[in-house]
């Protein structure tokens, strides 16, 4: 053994070293196999945050916040617009009056700042003639309050079909900066103030729409009665807390109405909301309506598209269906033939014949002008007679051009007539701005 150690000394140190650098090489593959592995993992992580990022625009980088602060305000901005469409229709005259309004020292103020420290004056007092008193308190910090009331009230009577006059005009401006309508909690109020926007709908459509129940002439509501005296019955079935949701329908459903009358349509036939309270989604109240008309096609149309349009005054009406009918359906005629070639009864005279129902849009073949059945002849003599009267009528049909032939040219299905239609209306406002 000694002798081939001594003899292979070389080749034995040459394969030692072979295998301290193999052992070497391999410890070293896997060192750097476990960094490349780490390096692939954050190679990955990379990735997915490169492309989270490029979703994100612009990309969040320091050059680019001022841009980011500018486009979240102008957003800001846009959404504030976006909010006001919906249920503020009395904004452009609460601007109109802002621009007017000056301080004792004769400064502008903003809207914002004018809500602000209205609001904290008006939640100072529970006690309703407490808060009549801190109003009047209120309007001393301005110089010419009067002026921009009257600037106000020119433009909010363009804005809504209340009418405005003196002994309501602080009531409506009030409103519109959010105070709720509750009638001091008196039943007597609020059915006098239903009384009176009744009174104003129905001649507001006097003499341009119908209304075809007494029921549609009360707008789904329960309608005060009055005494001989003429005094209101002070039972009026409502809930106190309801008072303000219901003056709140009743302005929705004038507005309705007053664009209803700008329509064409012919009558109102029911008028029905699903609740008193509205429907809560999100950060807005969503009123309920069922309502059925009856009109032209071209009067319910016009009427869609008129509260389509609604959202330019601040108003945002949404369809959501509408069921369409008609009575007479003219393609009835086309299948009974009784209709286009009329049998003639026992004892019927071609007078009497002519004043007989029909349906309409067709128009009666033209009887002999001497035919006059007469009271003798037996039943079975005037039935042959008259059907030897329409077998001679149809072979003079026959001869005739077509364009001369009886109901040649008359619409019968799709003409123009009144339909009824069943009109589901959403009615949406933002909701929390209530004092």
């Amino acid at each position: 053994m000694k002798r081939i150690i001594k003899n292979n000394l070389v080749l034995i140190v040459v394969l030692g070293l072979s295998l301290i650098a193999t052992i070497g090489l391999l410890v070293w593959t896997a060192m750097e196999y476990i960094q490349m592995s780490r390096y692939i993992a954050q190679t990955e992580q990379l990735r997915s945050d490169i492309a989270n990022l490029i979703k994100k625009t612009p990309a969040p980088v320091d050059g680019n916040v001022p841009l980011i602060e500018t486009d979240i305000k102008l957003y800001s901005r846009a959404a504030d617009q976006l909010r006001g469409k919906f249920g503020h229709p009395l904004q452009p005259a609460l601007d109109q009056f802002i621009s007017v309004l000056r301080l004792n020292d004769g400064k502008k103020i903003s809207l914002k700042k004018f809500k602000e420290e209205f609001t904290a004056e008006w939640t100072k007092s529970e006690s309703t003639a407490q808060k009549g008193i801190d109003y009047k308190l209120f309007q001393r910090r301005f110089r010419n309050w009067p002026e921009a009331m009257q600037a106000f009230r020119g433009l909010a009577e363009k804005l809504t079909a209340e009418p405005i006059t003196d002994n309501n005009i602080d009531e409506v401006f009030l409103s519109s900066l959010g105070v709720m309508r509750r009638f001091d909690n008196k039943p007597e109020n609020l059915q006098r103030f239903m009384a009176e926007n009744r009174r104003r709908m129905l001649e507001m459509t006097k003499d341009k729409i119908l209304f075809e129940t007494p029921e549609a002439a009360n707008f789904s509501f329960v309608l005060p009665a009055t005494s001989g005296s003429g005094n209101f019955d002070m039972r009026s079935g409502y809930l106190p807390d309801d008072y303000p949701m219901i003056a709140q329908h009743w302005e929705i459903l004038s507005d309705f109405v007053k664009r209803a009358s700008e329509s064409g349509i012919h009558s109102f036939v029911s008028f029905r909301k699903r609740a008193i309270q509205p429907e809560k989604v999100g950060s807005f109240d969503v009123f309920h309506y069922s309502i059925e008309v009856t009109g032209t096609m071209e009067s319910i149309r016009k009427l869609v598209a008129i509260l389509d349009q609604a959202f330019h005054e601040n108003r945002v009406y949404v369809v959501r269906s509408i069921f369409l009918y008609q009575d007479d359906d003219g393609a009835r005629t086309l299948l009974t033939p009784d209709e286009i070639v009329p049998i003639v009864l026992p004892g019927m005279t071609a007078p009497q014949m002519g004043n007989s129902p029909m349906t309409p849009g067709r128009r009666r073949r033209g009887m002999p002008q001497n035919y006059m059945p007469e009271g003798q002849m037996s039943a079975a003599e005037q039935a042959a007679q008259a059907a030897a009267l329409r077998k001679q009528q149809e072979e003079e049909e026959k001869n005739l051009p077509y364009n001369l032939r009886s109901g040649y040219g008359e619409t019968l299905i799709g003409k123009s007539g009144l339909c009824r239609a069943i009109i589901d209306v959403e009615y949406i406002m933002e909701s929390g701005n209530g004092i």
